[in-house]
């Protein structure tokens, strides 16, 4: 797997804003994203996560790390890119006022920070204030339900400075705002296909694992393997020992991103 790749989105937006002849924004945009992304990444490394790809696309750089963040980590990682472009805002208005001719060149960089930091801030998936949000909700159905009352009302409103717009100078950035606002959406549970049942007992031998209770069914799940029967033993746990019998059967009555020690 190729670590940056570069989509079709990112190309399109170029292509848009050669056309508008707005290739300078273009820069200071994709500058102050892709320092916001390092700060993430900055972050999680510091942690002990690594980059598994980058991606560039319509909205800037996008990082993928090689695992899913714990809860334990999320505020901080996802925190660490807009209080980055805050940072930023603070260093160029500092010079503005060391050196008041920095203005001319630096505003449209302070500008592009201070948008990235709110707009990122903002509770919906993906973006960062989203995820923020989404750790501090315990159920997932409020947390959706708030997610999608805040994307009807931002689409009508970017969609009303659209038709706005028209009657002025054409300005596509808030359609493409309405766009993201209705099709990105908050990522759904992993799911995994079992490539067995539990009525197959033809096994060759039987493996321990020792886990944490911080693991997830979906983690757990990925450890079954054909022709071999998996204990795993948590001594945090009330019931220390789970099969892959029962460990089917949290994975019916529980999202498969639940933790063991949030098991009933």
């Amino acid at each position: 797997m190729k670590k940056f790749r570069v989509g079709i989105s990112f190309v399109f937006v170029v292509v848009l804003c050669l056309v508008f002849k707005n290739f300078l924004l273009l820069l200071n945009y994709l500058f102050a994203l892709i320092l916001h992304e390092l700060a993430h990444l900055f972050v999680a490394t510091t942690r002990g996560y690594k980059l598994k790809q980058a991606r560039l696309d319509m909205f800037g750089l996008s990082i993928t790390l090689d695992e899913k963040i714990e809860d334990k980590d999320s505020f901080a990682i996802n925190i660490a890119g807009p209080l980055f472009n805050l940072i930023l805002c603070l260093v160029c208005m500092s010079l503005y006022w060391l050196v008041p001719q920095s203005q001319k060149v630096l505003n449209l960089f302070c500008l592009s920070n201070f948008c990235l930091a709110i707009f990122n801030l903002l509770p919906i998936y993906p973006l960062d204030g989203g995820k923020i949000f989404r750790s501090i909700f315990k159920s997932d159905k409020a947390y959706k339900n708030l997610d999608l009352t805040i994307r009807i009302i931002l689409s009508i409103v970017f969609f009303s400075l659209f038709v706005a717009s028209c009657f002025n100078k054409i300005n596509f950035f808030y359609l493409i705002m309405v766009l993201f606002f209705l099709t990105s959406k908050p990522s759904k549970t992993p799911t995994l296909t079992l490539f067995k049942t539990t009525k197959e007992k033809n096994f060759n031998k039987i493996t321990l694992l020792k886990v944490d209770d911080t693991c997830t069914l979906f983690e757990l799940l990925k450890q079954i393997k054909s022709k071999t029967y998996t204990i795993f033993y948590c001594n945090t746990l009330k019931t220390p020992y789970i099969d892959e019998d029962m460990l089917i059967n949290y994975s019916i009555r529980y999202p498969l991103d639940s933790k063991l020690k949030n098991l009933a």
